[in-house]
């Protein structure tokens, strides 16, 4: 099956209209268009025969395991994109895509948005999707370093300023090391007055996009030299299961008491006060990090594919 984005959302609106019993301007709101395309999407859905007694198209089971995620998780946003069964679908980028779809509604908004943003394949993937726009008025906060303790910097994977270029938003860096070398360096950076001030920032993001990371040797935060393998291995004996900007957690979303996890600088989600934070992930190798992130209050809102879906569903 390959995935048609914009029949999906033709399917999203007439279930949101028939099912859930939302009226045009609420429909409008949870998809990010205008009313009136609102109303010619319920029009097309009735005239291509999707509508009667349900609604005949796999998105609709989708749009279910939304709700009983949500439900489950206690979540404020879940997008669950469709599994194309044709082998030449790239999986991760169809999730990639669903999650541009849903950072669109945020950075389309007029008013000024203070975003945070992590780091990730998958969530860079979102932002090559995105299209151009001129919002001055957002301000975008890196919310994890691509500079390693000698200040060499990965910034082909610098997901923040990609997704301020790309919407020319406000962009404000964290002026630290992806981990620092040792405690006494952490705390110096940490300490700064530039640092602390980001932190605000942070802590006062009305949204967050992130990725959530998997561990071992072939994880990119193993790959690009971030830790060695040999740490790897260590926090994994120890229970890690994932990761999220760099800071490792056990499969109950716990973190794990280990020196990596006292010398990362990258802000603490936990210190969040009031953000939408959303976690893009999917993939047999991400499940079990996913499940933490949810388990242990790490994010509030999901994007992923429909087999993790049902996984979840499952736990």
């Amino acid at each position: 099956m390959t995935v048609d984005y914009k029949h999906d959302n033709l399917v999203r609106a007439a279930w949101l209209y028939y099912v859930l019993g939302k009226n045009q301007s609420e429909i409008a709101t949870i998809l990010g268009v205008s009313r009136p395309s609102v109303q010619r999407m319920i029009a097309s859905a009735n005239d291509k025969g999707l509508v009667s007694v349900d609604i005949k198209h796999p998105v609709s089971v989708c749009l279910e395991y939304e709700l009983l995620i949500s439900k489950k998780y206690d979540l404020s946003l879940c997008r669950i994109v469709p599994y194309a069964q044709d082998s030449k679908s790239d999986h991760k980028s169809l999730v990639s895509y669903g999650a541009s779809q849903v950072i669109s509604r945020y950075i389309k908004q007029e008013k000024s948005l203070n975003i945070g943003i992590g780091s990730g394949l998958t969530l860079k993937r979102s932002i090559n999707y995105l299209e151009k726009l001129n919002q001055p008025q957002h301000k975008c906060i890196a919310l994890i370093s691509q500079m390693n303790f000698e200040g060499l910097c990965n910034y082909y994977d610098d997901v923040p300023l990609l997704f301020a270029d790309k919407i020319k938003a406000g962009y404000y860096q964290l002026p630290a090391p992806f981990y620092s070398k040792n405690a006494e360096n952490h705390k110096m950076w940490c300490n700064t007055d530039l640092y602390q001030e980001l932190a605000v920032k942070a802590s006062n993001a009305d949204v967050i996009f992130i990725g959530i990371g998997s561990i071992g040797d072939s994880s990119p935060i193993v790959s690009n030299g971030f830790i060695t393998n040999n740490e790897s291995e260590a926090l994994q004996k120890k229970g890690a299961v994932g990761e999220i900007l760099g800071r490792f957690f056990d499969c109950h979303g716990k973190v794990i008491k280990h020196a990596i996890n006292e010398r990362v600088t990258s802000y603490d989600l936990r210190k969040s006060k009031k953000a939408k934070i959303i976690g893009i992930a999917s993939g047999e190798d991400k499940q079990a990090a996913i499940l933490a992130s949810l388990e242990g209050k790490w994010i509030n809102g999901l994007v992923t594919d429909e087999q993790t879906a049902r996984w979840l569903l499952t736990q």
